[in-house]
């Protein structure tokens, strides 16, 4: 009996040794087995930080070359920039501490493809917006070349109208025809007779006939005579200098002048200048109505 009792308990405490091996053995493994799915899922977690790091700075890269003139849409690209730069500098904080925050970078991949989505959009806006401002630059280009078409039409009514009003202005000015200019000399009883010399002549007669015209205006007109020199100095009527009238805004001495009463028909008419002493020459003469030339003639004395 004294045998057999230390026989039994050192089986029995092999038996108890052996368990405690047995757990040991299997706590470590459990251990382990922790340990290395623990840094299996730290080296997922950071390859998921770069990822997520990466692909947010090729959308901040994507959301600057976004340019727009739109105010309201440039305030908001310029938010969700700011949102974008401030997940990268959470990352950073992140990866300098070595914390690893999975819930975080759940996070920012789901705002990720949330900005994206927006960014979409975004473009999305400004492709129609651009489509618009290509068809309202075709319409104001349209509408332009319109209105250029309307004023050429317009100028060339203008012009058109300038012209009959010209052709209308030229055609109403009086046409003279017939214009004779003759020497005189006066006789007993008031008689004229024609005188070629000089110092004989006591007037120079100018007669034309005035042609018949529907377009001008009828009524008193007067006609004026301009008589100069070979050295173009002009003899006002009567030597006074203030006899003048108005041609083109200028005033003018006149030699003589006559009135007429004008009715559109054909009318004869002369002016007269009387002057002593002429000299023998050539001598020129303008006639005027209207403020402008309508005739021209001359005369030689001997």
């Amino acid at each position: 009996m004294d045998i057999e009792a230390p026989v039994n308990k050192e089986k029995k405490s092999n038996k108890i040794a052996m368990i405690i091996a047995a757990l040991l053995f299997a706590t470590a493994g459990i251990l382990g087995w922790q340990l290395l799915e623990q840094q299996t899922l730290v080296k997922e977690e950071r390859s998921e930080k770069g990822e997520i790091k990466a692909e947010l700075s090729q959308l901040l890269a994507e959301y600057q070359e976004v340019t727009t003139d739109n105010e309201g849409l440039r305030q908001q690209l310029d938010e969700k920039i700011a949102d974008i730069e401030e997940m990268l500098v959470d990352i950073e904080k992140l990866e300098k501490l070595k914390i690893e925050q999975r819930w975080l970078m759940t996070k920012y991949k789901r705002e990720n493809h949330s900005l994206r989505r927006i960014l979409k959009v975004y473009l999305h806006e400004l492709d129609s917006m651009g489509k618009k401002i290509i068809v309202l630059v075709d319409e104001k280009t349209a509408v332009e070349g319109s209105l250029t078409k309307e004023k050429e039409k317009s100028d060339a009514l203008t012009r058109e109208k300038e012209d009959l009003t010209g052709k209308v202005a030229l055609g109403s000015q009086f046409k003279l025809y017939q214009m004779v200019t003759k020497g005189i000399r006066i006789r007993g009883g008031g008689k004229e007779k024609e005188e070629s010399r000089a110092r004989r002549v006591e007037k120079i007669k100018v007669c034309f006939t005035v042609a018949a015209n529907a377009l001008t205006k009828p009524g008193e007109r007067d006609f004026y005579i301009r008589v100069a020199d070979e050295k173009g100095n002009v003899f006002p009527k009567g030597g006074d200098s203030t006899n003048v009238f108005i041609s083109e805004g200028k005033e003018l001495a006149y030699s003589g002048r006559r009135s007429l009463n004008f009715q559109n028909v054909a009318e004869d008419i002369c002016v007269y200048f009387k002057k002593s002493g002429f000299k023998p020459g050539r001598y020129s003469v303008d006639i005027f109505a209207d403020g402008i030339t309508v005739g021209e003639t001359s005369i030689v004395l001997e």
